[in-house]
């Protein structure tokens, strides 16, 4: 259990390390300052995600009006699984 870490380039939040339950407290507290001036998400660098972590990033989607990028196969089958492809913006 290791919290998420964040790096803001630019336009972009990179994500690093696993989203989940545990991970959260940190991103939802920082989000404001976080997701201001950013317009995607690069989830890359996030290693697992479960079902809490997505809920989160389809909230900063549809709150910001953000993207995300470099989503990795797992997630992409976990956002299927949801049936969110039209939810979040890709």
């Amino acid at each position: 259990m290791s919290p998420i870490q964040t790096e803001k380039q630019q336009n972009a939040l990179n994500l690093m390390g696993e989203l989940d339950v545990h991970s959260l407290n940190d991103l939802w507290r920082t989000q404001d300052t976080l997701l201001s001036n950013v317009n995607h998400i690069d989830v890359s660098r996030v290693t697992r995600v479960d079902s809490s972590g997505l809920a989160t990033l389809v909230y900063f989607c549809n709150q910001y009006n953000l993207k995300l990028i470099g989503i990795s196969s797992q997630l992409q089958t976990l956002i299927e699984l949801y049936d969110l492809q039209t939810v979040i913006n890709q």
